[in-house]
């Protein structure tokens, strides 16, 4: 989703004197490369105001009390100003880098902002602590820092999950596989809670995948459950003592923020009022608002359907929200172009309904998907959003509405074809 982890230690150092000069003493400085880690702290980061930050952040510090030093690693770091950054976001071949600071660097940028900080300190034997070290020392290494993003998959959250996971002997995932839990696109709708325009795109452009259900494992995605799921976690040491993983939580920073919400809000009512609202409107308005009609359905369509066609975005994949704004619907700006609009008002009317008929089978093939089982997504909200403006613009909603006389005063549009009629709806333009 989860385009949306901080960046914390690679724009802000970037931007940064002290941050420079804390690289640049990572570079240099033997001490701050190798020493003997004393002990480690799962740092989990609240939610944050930027979408991508929406589901929080997470990261590691390592202690080495014998040096004096604590240094935090991280992998959820990119920057807008990288090289080819906006081309590679479209095509979704984002490259992502672990990096490597001072916790207290990292701790005094975290803690201007409103947004939760917790430790949870890990209890590992001396062979765990030094696997986990050269673990994510070997992750951030130049030659090993970059990483294909993906939002689900492949993020900050789950890289530290899986070095985790192996430190223990495979037994955070043995504890949490066979756990079922909700589906991505439930955790994608409440992260994005924040932002209801946010979330409704991102309810749109995910395809079905994302309603699979997923276990607590898959659910490391999101940085505070990596937190829930370590916490009073026993696993066998190398040493054959048996430990808790973390006990105990440190908050360092409380945020003022609502909680996120333990369910998605609830977008049909709304959508469905939209769209009678826009239905109604296409039959009295005049060209340039039925123009902006076509746009509000088609560009969202035209977007999906690059994103499943062209890209590596695998999230948006199997689709079938591209039933109900299928670009073609786009087709329909063509007649409302031309100028010398009362001689082609009668075969205007009659390109634009068949066009809206288009979509309108579309939507009828989704449906299908959907209560045939072949699709399992989750649409309902945009059946809402699109079923009653595509019937009321396409023929049959047009023969409809001539058929019970329903009048929209001196300014309404009929599919009947009587002439007379479509002259009275060209004074509406």
């Amino acid at each position: 989703m989860h385009y949306h982890f901080t960046m914390y230690t690679y724009t802000k150092m970037r931007k940064s004197v002290c941050g420079l000069v804390v690289l640049f003493l990572l570079c240099i400085n033997p001490r701050f490369a190798a020493g003997e880690p004393s002990g480690a702290s799962l740092v989990i980061v609240g939610p944050g105001d930027a979408m991508y930050e929406y589901w929080g952040h997470i990261g590691v510090t390592i202690e080495d009390d014998l040096e004096g030093i604590s240094l935090f690693y991280d992998f959820g770091n990119f920057s807008f100003h990288a090289d080819n950054f906006y081309s590679s976001f479209i095509v979704g071949r984002m490259i992502y880098l672990g990096s490597v600071t001072t916790t207290e660097f990292f701790i005094s940028q975290a803690m201007r902002e409103d947004r939760s900080l917790i430790l949870y300190p890990l209890n590992l034997g001396t062979e765990e602590l030094r696997e986990l070290e050269a673990a994510l020392r070997w992750r951030t290494l130049p030659e090993n820092q970059e990483y294909l993003y993906d939002y689900f998959l492949n993020n900050c959250s789950t890289i530290i999950r899986d070095i985790l996971n192996d430190v223990v002997g495979g037994t955070l995932r043995a504890s949490t596989a066979s756990i079922p839990d909700k589906t991505y696109r439930h955790y994608t709708r409440t992260g994005a809670w924040p932002s209801v325009l946010n979330e409704l795109m991102l309810h749109f452009l995910l395809g079905e995948q994302q309603d699979k259900e997923i276990s607590a494992w898959d659910l490391m995605f999101i940085p505070q459950a990596v937190a829930d799921a370590v916490l009073g976690l026993e696993y066998p040491g190398r040493d054959g003592v048996v430990r808790v993983l973390a006990n105990e939580k440190i908050v360092l920073k409380e945020s003022t923020r609502p909680p996120i919400p333990r369910e998605p809000r609830i977008l049909w009512p709304w959508l469905l009022t939209l769209s009678i609202a826009l239905g109604l409107l296409w039959n009295v308005a005049g060209r340039f608002l039925r123009a902006v009609i076509l746009l509000f359905v088609g560009i969202p369509g035209l977007i999906l359907g690059f994103l499943m066609l062209f890209t590596d975005h695998a999230a948006a994949y199997n689709n079938i929200n591209i039933w109900l704004s299928m670009p073609t619907v786009l087709l329909g700006l063509i007649p409302l172009a031309i100028r010398d609009w009362k001689r082609w008002i009668a075969g205007r009317e009659l390109v634009l309904g068949w066009i809206w008929t288009l979509n309108l089978a579309g939507l009828l093939v989704a449906f299908s998907l959907r209560l045939s089982g072949i699709s399992i997504q989750n649409t309902g909200a945009f059946w809402a959003l699109y079923g009653p403006l595509t019937f009321m613009a396409s023929w049959p909603g047009q023969w409809l509405k001539g058929k019970f006389h329903l009048r929209l005063g001196k300014f309404g549009r009929c599919g009947s074809g009587d002439v007379k009629q479509i002259r009275t709806a060209d004074n509406g333009d």
